[in-house]
Parts: C-alpha cells; sequence; structure tokens
C-alpha cells in the first residue's frame, strides 16, 4: 500500500490531469484499492459524506473512470480508461483547432493590409507553438539555429521532441560546433526526416521560414521570451547566413 506522500501526489495529479474534484479524486481511489463495493463501503473508505458519494459516483460514471452494476460500483481498467479520456481530449483539440482556423481566415478579412511587425510571445511552449505554425505553413524549408537549446537538451527533450513531430519533413537544425546530442535525440530527428548539422559561430536560439523569424531570448525567472519578426528582406538575410555556415 503507498504512503499517504504518494497517494496525495496521484490525488493531485489525478485533479490536475482529468479536472476531478477533491471528493471525486478520493473516491476514485477509493473504488480502485476496494475493486467491487458498494456506495456506503466507498463513502467510508475516502473519507467523503455518505449523502454526497452518490453524486460523485455518477459524476465517475460520466467520465469513464467506474461503472455500477446490482448496487455494487468498480473501477474501470485505468490503462484504458485513462487511454479512453487521452484520445477524446485529442479529438476535442483537433475539433477546437479547426474551429480557431476558422475564425482566424473570418478575421484575417477584417484586418488591414499585413506588413512588416514585431511582437513578443512569452514563455517557451507559447513560442514552440509559434514555431510550429510557421514552418508548417511556409512551402520552404524551416531553419533553426539551436544554440542555449542544444546545451539544455536534456532539460527540454520532451518539449522539443514535440516539437519533431509536427514539423515538415526536411527542416534544417543547426547546433554549436562540438555539441554533445544524445544519439537519441539524432536518431528520432532522422526518423522525422530532420537534418541535424554543426554550425560554427551560433549565438542565439532562432527559426526562420518564409518571411517569419522567431528569436528566442532569456526572459525573467528562466522562462523564454521570443521575439517574432515578419519581415522577408530580414529573413532572407538571416536564412543566408544560416546556410552558409551550415556548408562551411
Amino acid at each position: 500500500m503507498p504512503g499517504e506522500g504518494s497517494v496525495g501526489e496521484v490525488e493531485a495529479r489525478l485533479r490536475v490531469l482529468l479536472g476531478l474534484s477533491g471528493y471525486e479524486a478520493r473516491v476514485y481511489l477509493a473504488v480502485l484499492r476496494l475493486g467491487r463495493a458498494q456506495p456506503r463501503e466507498i463513502a467510508l473508505e475516502a473519507g467523503v459524506p455518505q449523502q454526497r458519494v452518490y453524486d460523485v459516483l455518477r459524476s465517475l460514471e460520466r467520465r469513464g473512470l467506474v461503472a455500477g452494476e446490482g448496487g455494487y460500483y468498480r473501477a474501470l481498467p485505468p490503462e484504458e480508461a485513462l487511454a479512453a479520456i487521452g484520445e477524446r481530449r485529442i479529438l476535442e483539440a483537433q475539433k477546437w483547432a479547426e474551429e480557431l482556423k476558422s475564425l482566424a481566415r473570418r478575421l484575417s478579412g477584417l484586418a488591414g493590409s499585413g506588413g512588416e511587425s514585431v511582437a513578443l510571445i512569452h514563455g517557451l511552449e507559447q513560442a514552440l507553438s509559434w514555431a510550429v505554425v510557421l514552418a508548417s505553413s511556409c512551402g520552404e524549408r524551416p531553419v533553426f539555429a539551436a544554440y542555449k537549446a542544444a546545451e539544455r537538451l536534456g532539460d527540454l527533450w520532451p518539449l522539443l521532441r514535440g516539437l519533431l513531430d509536427k514539423l515538415p519533413r526536411g527542416a534544417l537544425v543547426l547546433v554549436p560546433r562540438g555539441s554533445r546530442i544524445p544519439g537519441e535525440a539524432l536518431e528520432y530527428a532522422r526518423s522525422r526526416g530532420v537534418e541535424v548539422r554543426e554550425a560554427p559561430c551560433l549565438m542565439l536560439d532562432l527559426m526562420v521560414a518564409c518571411d517569419s523569424v522567431i528569436l528566442g531570448l532569456p526572459g525573467p525567472g528562466g522562462d523564454v521570451v521570443a521575439v517574432v519578426v515578419r519581415s522577408g528582406e530580414f529573413a532572407g538575410a538571416l536564412r543566408e547566413r544560416l546556410l552558409s555556415q551550415a556548408r562551411c
């Protein structure tokens, strides 16, 4: 039986990842421990009021975490139940993303003509999301320079792997000469059609895709601030500079 600390941690993760209330998380864990039990037993095990346990169990049923039969409740296999929730969320996210794209097209019709612009994006995940969008919408080969990112690859790999999954094939990633890139990361990049080359004199984390440049800079508290520049002239000159380094 896990200790209280680990139980508390699992309960907290259930609340964060699945959006369960405190009562729902405790009742769900109680059903898992008991195997098959009546609401009264579950309420006692979970330490929740018996008059509340019925509503909580019905909520867990609607979420696909438990099943009721003949006055007893049991937990559905967690691996399958949570995987099903994950798949539902992926479908919901895809639908939401399509609706956002549709809204963006309508808003673009209302906006004035575009041109050169500079914008600040706060946070690493936001910066990576912008990189995916701009690289995916560009017909040219996107070029990345990984300066500090190469040094922090161990910490950043989960996020960067997600970026590689979404990049168009043929992307070029430049890293400082002598970088110690784990074989796993290099092999995964190759499997996604991403070329990794060493280059001298890299000084920034950046991406160039068509007329867009994203510059990654250290922000407050160790976070990242990204500068997004929309300028065909600037992007073209920077792209040529990077490609010339890659040929050295």
